[in-house]
């Protein structure tokens, strides 16, 4: 019976390593790459989606305007019945006397065409062109920042990994260090608040990973919304990225006229002006030609008709809420140009800032990978002091948290040179899914 029981044990603990080897590989199989989970986010990501629609108003916009162009054309039907008789067909003979009736059946047919203007329809369809070519370069920078956004997602898990793997890695070696603690306990050789305080940093230490696991599950949330899935993400369906190589982002143009924010402010200051012109030019008059095919009837229902063709000028005297609009466009446009300025501004001082903060981030990398080569030389030095006798516990775990605390921070100064390197790509307009993820990895573009 024994034996059976220990067959039984054996057969399920085999099975269950072979379903858990099993799920490890289909896991490995399927796991998301960056370039792919670029292409979903760049079509599911809400913010590029209604950057995409903004744009596509805007392209439409521009083309309804530009039909002003076309001559318009409407009809109209019409049954009057009048107190005194009217009217109903033309005079075709000069001193006949014309047919009148009280019941008139109408129909005319009418085309308007505006001739001239004195550029005010111009000056609206380069408004509305202008807006047009401002949400396109919106819908750009919606696409880089989404290309962004994704690859941050992947860094950011890649830190999380690297620093989880950290923090494992410390529990382990400090349950090491507790269970050879605790001989030396059983020996007399050290007091038993040496005991407290590494259980008090074992504790402390899986705390560490709860908060890195609660990071994890945030990022992976965000980027399932973003990439649309209809299942949940883990970690592990995550294609690691290298995280081995430091590169700075050096940009191909820093001028703020290649900025896609500088370009998106002239688009729209542009269209501020063309908008003040063509609310002053609202004042002056308007030449239209028109043509007409009207057809009349009476109560006997013998039906007549008769075209007209003809020229009209429309001449503004006086409209107060006309002069209002003008003023309230003219101030618009001055806004606009002060808010280009501002934007010019704003890029210079954000990628003096992101820079500053790249080359930081590389002199503190360097720094770190030599405190940490000091730590480890310290950690070995103060551990064989300890088991001599000739230092405490607290100044060993002194040591041990720096050195955890050093490596976690080198982790974290790669994920961010990284994701500055991303910043300045799109600050530049230069980012694109190829470049983000050699930025990514960590490699020269």
């Amino acid at each position: 019976m024994k034996n059976i029981l220990t067959i039984a044990i054996s057969l399920i603990l085999v099975i269950g390593v072979a379903h858990e080897l099993m799920a490890q590989t289909n896991s490995e199989g399927n796991q998301l790459e960056l370039s792919i989970a670029i292409e979903k986010a760049l079509n599911n990501a809400t913010s590029t989606r209604i950057a995409k629609s903004n744009s596509e108003a805007a392209k439409f916009g521009s083309s309804l305007l530009s039909s002003d162009y076309i001559p318009k054309v409407n009809a109209n039907i019409s049954y009057t019945r009048s107190q005194y008789p009217q009217i109903i067909t033309p005079i075709r003979q000069k001193g006949a006397f014309p047919p009148l009736d009280d019941h008139i059946y109408d129909a005319t047919v009418q085309a308007d065409w505006e001739v001239f203007d004195f550029g005010e329809s111009r000056a609206m369809r380069k408004k509305t062109k202008a807006l047009a070519d401002a949400a396109n370069i919106k819908y750009e920078l919606a696409k880089m920042e989404t290309i962004e956004s994704t690859s941050s997602a992947f860094i950011q898990l890649q830190q999380l990994r690297e620093l989880k793997k950290v923090q494992e890695e410390r529990i382990e070696t400090l349950k090491k260090n507790r269970k050879q603690l605790e001989s030396l306990f059983n020996e007399g050789r050290v007091a038993k608040v040496d005991l407290l305080k590494i259980d008090d940093t074992i504790v402390s230490a899986k705390a560490a990973i709860i908060s890195t696991n609660n990071r994890i599950d945030q990022t992976l949330l965000r980027l399932s919304d973003d990439l649309a899935l209809e299942r949940e993400l883990t970690l592990a369906n995550i294609k690691p990225i290298n995280f081995d190589n430091d590169y700075a982002f050096n940009p191909d143009n820093v001028a703020p006229e290649y900025a896609p924010s500088v370009i998106a402010a002239e688009h729209q200051k542009d269209a501020s002006q063309f908008n003040a012109k063509a609310s002053y030019r609202a004042f002056l008059p308007q030449f239209n030609l028109f043509a007409m095919e009207q057809f009349r009837s009476g109560s006997n229902l013998e039906i007549d008709d008769q075209w007209m063709v003809g020229i009209r000028v429309s001449i503004p005297i006086f409209a107060g809420k006309k002069v209002v609009n003008n003023q309230v466009k003219k101030k618009e446009a001055k806004s606009q140009a002060i808010r280009l300025e501002q934007t010019r501004q704003q890029f210079r001082q954000q990628l003096n800032k992101l820079t500053n903060a790249q080359y930081e981030t590389q002199k503190r990398i360097q720094s770190i990978e030599t405190r940490i080569k000091y730590l480890e030389e310290t950690y070995r030095v103060e551990n064989k002091s300890f088991r001599e006798g000739r230092s405490t516990m607290t100044d060993l775990l002194t040591t041990e948290s720096k050195l955890n605390g050093v490596r976690a921070e080198l982790i974290a100064m790669r994920a961010q040179l990284r994701m500055l390197n991303l910043n300045i790509a799109v600050l530049t307009g230069q980012l694109n899914k190829e470049m983000a993820i050699k930025l990514a990895e960590g490699e020269p573009r």
